[in-house]
């Protein structure tokens, strides 16, 4: 390493880098990031994407087109995918690691002995600290995540109304978790509350919250005794505002509602 290097100034070249792949900001990893979708609707919301030209380029990513266009499995595009989520989470905030800690000794674990246990916590305090490390204001730390929310809550305003968006979110948001015996008796609340007919409601509710795909994050418990897991809820424009958290085979699982401020602040920003 040079010694003239300044290392802020480049961590601050690498987080700009990282918020210019975002879909905010770069055409090819939205498209990326939605996948997979019919073609008729690629067509018809990336027109630009679909020429001989642009079909090339995105196949060159991993990107493949039919009747469906996705991603290939081990491909560039599917990294790209990931890596957007690691960034919306990371800048926002909300990134989840789990750790291992060795006891060196047995631990009695529900029935079990196990040396090792797993640990899941949170970057927290990403955003203020790479402010303080590098000298800058926090709000000169680029958020992906929040820039992509209000694209998002704005674009579905057009389609559903603003009062329909503002009122699901603003339910959500005034919780930290839910049962899942709760869950479908808030949703058939807030659906009433905003004045959505069932089909309507189902598509916003797919739209930002939740889709039905979910996605293995992590592991809780010891390596030899599971105590339950943490699932990411997929949406269609990846908000992903849930995580789903299991506590092992009899145990009622949970939702656990994430991005709250930045969420809060989304729809402030948007709706201004």
């Amino acid at each position: 390493m040079n010694e003239s290097t300044n290392v802020k100034e480049h961590m601050l070249n690498l987080i700009n880098a990282l918020a210019n792949l975002s879909p905010s900001r770069n055409i090819i990893s939205q498209l990326i990031l939605l996948l997979p979708e019919d073609l008729a609707v690629v067509e018809h919301s990336y027109p630009e994407a679909t020429s001989p030209d642009a079909k090339g380029i995105l196949e060159s990513l991993g990107v493949k087109f039919g009747e469906k266009v996705e991603r290939i499995n081990d491909s560039f595009a599917e990294a790209l995918h990931k890596h957007i989520h690691k960034t919306f989470d990371w800048l926002d905030d909300e990134c989840l690691y789990v750790k291992w800690i060795y006891h060196g000794y047995p631990v009695r674990r529900d029935g079990y002995y196990t040396t090792y246990d797993v640990v899941k916590d949170k970057m927290s305090e990403v955003r203020s600290s790479l402010a303080k490390l590098m000298d800058v204001h926090v709000n000169s730390i680029p958020n992906p995540y929040l820039e992509w929310a209000k694209l998002v809550l704005k674009k579905l305003s057009t389609l559903h109304g603003k009062d329909k968006i503002i009122g699901l979110l603003k339910a959500l948001l005034a919780r930290d978790t839910f049962k899942d015996k709760d869950w479908q008796l808030f949703l058939n609340e807030v659906r009433t509350r905003i004045g959505a007919d069932p089909a309507e409601f189902e598509g916003i509710l797919r739209f930002i919250i939740i889709m039905g795909e979910r996605e293995h994050l992590h592991r809780k418990g010891s390596r030899r005794h599971s105590e339950g897991d943490i699932h990411l809820e997929h949406a269609k424009y990846h908000l992903d505002p849930l995580l789903y958290e299991t506590y092992g085979t009899g145990y009622e699982g949970k939702y656990i509602v994430r991005h709250k401020e930045t969420l809060i602040r989304a729809l402030e920003e948007a709706f201004a």
